[in-house]
């Protein structure tokens, strides 16, 4: 990848085709059902009835549990964020909500658990199949076969993977009702696995990434198509499956690691106190009400 030297993106170049880029997705996460993404809300043991208790009472899945449990769940912050990322800070009161990229539909199971009427798109076709079989809702091949506007458009790891971030971002500013909001996940090219692992670092993904903004660069393209109150919110934990990747990748290329446990631990708790210091940018962006 090489950098922008106007906005400091990650550029892949050489890059696919459009008409090529589905090659790349021969083989993917997406194309099995979503079993592990969901796992928070099944299992036993305290740090899970604890997960689900407030799981309940912020986001009306399941049944409520106990309010100590709900309180526990507030006072672990790390852990609260972390619940707040798997909902994608959803509001309250439910709506319409488009998930563009939905992969084998695992979000789109919870937000419709909690209350929201949900569209997917994923282009991906084995993908696509997945989704409908695990959601039992309307999943799209393209964003061009949706028809409406929604009160939430969300984008888990999709900006990274389009040729034209801007079109694409234009494109879910009209299709946002008045005071709707977008809600993005992507690899923050500026956190601290990139800076250790450099060109190991396992969100590069090539040849399947093909631009990654750092948050200044992300922040002005959102107000640029139109978009306002861009803010960008603590991730929490989930850092140790992609540094662990990325360890894996440099020690195969004869380089020393960091062991990841440690490391997970310290940039978890990073990102529960910064917004720019975990391993990926959330971001939401409102549709201003003019």
């Amino acid at each position: 990848m090489v950098e922008c030297p106007g906005c400091g993106s990650l550029l892949l170049d050489p890059r696919p085709t459009p008409a090529a880029l589905p090659k790349a997705y021969g083989s993917y996460y997406t194309h099995q059902p979503p079993l592990a993404e969901n796992a928070v809300l099944q299992g036993r043991g305290l740090l899970k009835s604890i997960a689900r208790a407030y799981l309940a009472r912020r986001y009306r899945i399941g049944v409520a549990g106990p309010k100590w449990m709900v309180m526990l769940a507030l006072l672990a912050w790390p852990l609260r964020q972390q619940l707040d990322y798997h909902l994608r800070h959803l509001p309250r009161g439910g709506g319409r909500l488009l998930d563009l990229g939905c992969g084998s539909g695992g979000f789109l199971q919870r937000a419709g658990e909690a209350g929201w009427e949900v569209v997917g798109v994923e282009p991906d076709p084995t993908a696509a199949g997945v989704a409908r079989q695990s959601s039992h809702v309307d999943v799209h091949a393209s964003l061009d076969d949706v028809s409406g506007l929604f009160d939430v458009i969300t984008m888990a790891h999709v900006l990274e993977h389009v040729h034209d971030p801007r079109v694409l971002l234009a494109d879910c500013h009209s299709r946002l009702r008045p005071g709707g909001h977008l809600w993005i996940a992507t690899p923050n090219i500026s956190g601290p696995g990139h800076h250790l692992y450099s060109d190991a670092w396992q969100p590069l993904e090539t040849p399947r990434h093909l631009v990654m903004p750092p948050p200044l660069a992300l922040a002005s393209l959102l107000r640029d198509v139109g978009f306002d109150e861009v803010r960008f919110l603590k991730r929490g934990r989930g850092s140790a499956k992609r540094l662990r990747a990325s360890r894996e990748r440099a020690m195969a290329l004869g380089r020393r690691s960091w062991m990841v446990g440690p490391l997970a631990l310290m940039v978890d708790l990073a990102a529960s106190l910064s917004a720019f210091a975990g391993e990926e940018l959330v971001v939401t962006a409102t549709r201003g009400v003019r």
